[in-house]
């Protein structure tokens, strides 16, 4: 027999989060969610942190089925998690394993840790994606693994509807592989799952996507410094088997999502090297080859320009600078009224109040550049009526980072509009008769990231300025021209929202279906016409259930199928609710 005696202990490091009791009585653990407190904090202090302070009980009997997980993190979040896992198990549906045995997916692939080494190009190397770039808008990178010098590289590589989600630091980022990801070396800090068909691999991305299935995703993860989770946590995580149809429905639309932003960044592609066409310009990498290497320049006392960094007089930066003066067309400046209209720095935004529920999404500049923002944050409606001019955004307006990671570019999609972002990055809005179309492709181009980062300063954190971006060179050739390439830009926006819209449509179809609690229709058990499904046997003569629909619907006149609504199949439940209600 094993006596237990209360032993109440604060830990005030960095590695604990929890307060444990030992109870004779009850043989349970309380644990208590705590703030990261040093020793040396007053009790003055501590009663004005905010945020209150969780606690629960666990049985003891419950660690079985926890496989001992003693974090205070992951019993609470079991215990006091949100309802929406709790519906889930009351909604009725059956549910399957998202990993294992009986699970959706039935391979798995991450590599462990490995030294990697890497190239200059693709030429030799395979292009190798972060865990932060499968829930991007435009997934890029510069780092190419060695083909030559990475075991098992094939292990690493991306197959398309692969399903892929973030194991460490930021865990729970879920993205579908599409033909954009197709090929590409992923770091081991991403999980992919892979199943057998395009339908079901949408379809777990939706749920993983919703508010059903990422707090079992969250919920999982252990580690005081660096967030993590295994794969074999995934086999914890369930996901409800609606029947095939839904599946399908809910898979597709997420599917098509994905090509809809594969077809959006080849719009991008084309618009960056039409700008380059056009204007007859060089990529600069042609010109430039040093890259990130270490590079001297000299130059004249009159070409400081009041700035002393090597980093503002870049030899990349002069060779653009050198290549634009030899243009035909007139160049001028971001600032000039003809290309913009306004060149919006976030001044005056400043005191933020947060609710949790029904706010205006404030995204961080990290955000931006996301498909689906996740942990957004909300602004209360009341508290930043007079911050809304400034904060908002709008469709087509063009943001660009001014702090920390200076010069990533992004044009606002319609879904965005009326959404707000934080201080650090400053918006564009384009003049009366330029098309923000090309007033993006040029920022966003190898010419407009150089010409912003060079003007960046600052020894710890970087940040750039309204009057820098304003004095930033772009070209104007004839408006026919900045259309044609702007145009691509607006088209490939337009996809992005349409893209979204289909995911949102998706995850909120599912997320009903969940809601809406099956009701089994009542057997009569004394019913001489019922028949057992174990005395059913399997006919291999009998006529295939798709040839009976055949010979049925041959029977319906042309005229009848006529009367039906050409989106039935993708809206099948929404017509079904109208038969309903009538």
């Amino acid at each position: 027999m094993v006596n237990f005696a209360i032993q109440p202990e604060l830990m005030h490091t960095s590695v604990s989060k929890v307060i444990s009791f030992l109870t004779p009585e009850s043989k349970q653990l309380l644990y208590t969610s705590v703030l990261e407190i040093p020793s040396s904090v007053s009790e003055d202090d501590l009663e004005q942190s905010e945020g209150p302070i969780r606690h629960s009980t666990v049985k003891l009997s419950d660690l079985y089925k926890t496989e001992f997980r003693l974090d205070a993190e992951f019993n609470i979040a079991t215990r006091l998690g949100g309802n929406e896992l709790q519906d889930l198990e009351d909604s009725g549906l059956e549910t399957k394993q998202l990993y294992g045995d009986n699970g959706f997916c039935e391979a798995t692939f991450y590599s462990s840790r490995f030294n990697r080494v890497y190239v200059e190009n693709n030429e030799h190397g395979v292009p190798f994606l972060s865990s932060s770039e499968i829930i991007s808008f435009r997934p890029e990178t510069s780092r190419y693994l060695s083909r030559k010098n990475i075991p098992d590289l094939e292990k690493l590589l991306i197959q398309k509807w692969d399903i892929l989600i973030s194991r460490s630091g930021a865990v729970g980022n879920v993205g579908l592989a599409t033909e954009y990801f197709a090929g590409k070396a992923l770091s081991e800090d991403t999980i992919r799952l892979r199943v057998n068909d395009a339908d079901t691999a949408g379809y777990i991305t939706a749920f993983l996507r919703s508010r059903y299935g990422r707090p079992q995703l969250t919920k999982l993860v252990y580690g005081s410094v660096i967030s993590t989770v295994e794969l074999e946590h995934l086999e914890r995580v369930l996901i409800p088997d609606l029947p095939p149809i839904r599946q399908i429905a809910i898979g597709r639309l997420m599917c098509k999502a994905g090509e809809l932003r594969d077809e959006a960044n080849r719009f991008l592609d084309e618009a960056d090297q039409l700008l380059h066409e056009r204007l007859n310009l060089p990529y600069l990498k042609s010109i430039a080859p040093n890259g990130n290497a270490s590079a001297i320049a000299k130059i004249k006392a009159s070409q400081l320009m009041g700035r002393l960094e090597g980093s503002f007089h870049d030899p990349v930066a002069i060779a653009a600078e050198k290549q634009l003066s030899e243009l035909s067309v007139e160049m001028t400046t971001i600032g000039d009224s003809r290309v913009t209209k306004e060149v919006r720095a976030i001044t005056k935004f400043r005191k933020r109040t947060y609710v949790e529920k029904g706010g205006i999404p404030l995204l961080s500049s990290k955000q931006l550049f996301q498909i689906d923002p996740i942990d957004v944050k909300g602004l209360a409606k009341g508290a930043h009526t007079k911050d809304l001019p400034e904060i908002q955004l709008e469709e087509n307006m063009i943001a660009v980072t001014c702090s920390g990671t200076i010069g990533r570019v992004q044009i606002i999609p319609a879904y965005m509009a009326k959404w707000t972002a934080n201080q650090h990055a400053t918006r564009f809005l384009a003049a009366e008769g330029m098309n923000a179309g090309y007033l993006y492709a040029w920022l966003a181009s190898d010419y407009g990231y150089c010409l912003i980062t060079r003007n960046s300063y600052g020894s710890v954190i970087l940040e750039v300025d309204k009057e820098m971006f304003s004095s930033v060179p772009v070209p104007l050739p004839a408006p026919k021209i900045r259309n044609e390439i702007g145009n691509l830009v607006l088209k490939a926006n337009q996809l992005r929202d349409e893209a979204w819209r289909n995911e949102q449509e998706a995850i909120t179809r599912l997320e009903n279906w969940i809601m809406n609690k099956p009701t089994a229709p009542a057997q009569d058990e004394s019913d001489p016409n019922k028949v057992s499904l174990k005395d059913i046997r399997y006919d291999p003569n009998a006529i295939p259930i798709w040839e009976l629909a055949a010979r049925i619907s041959a029977k319906v006149p042309n005229e009848e199928w006529a009367k039906l609504p050409s989106d039935l199949s993708q809206r099948f439940d929404y017509y079904q609710g109208l038969k309903d209600d009538s």
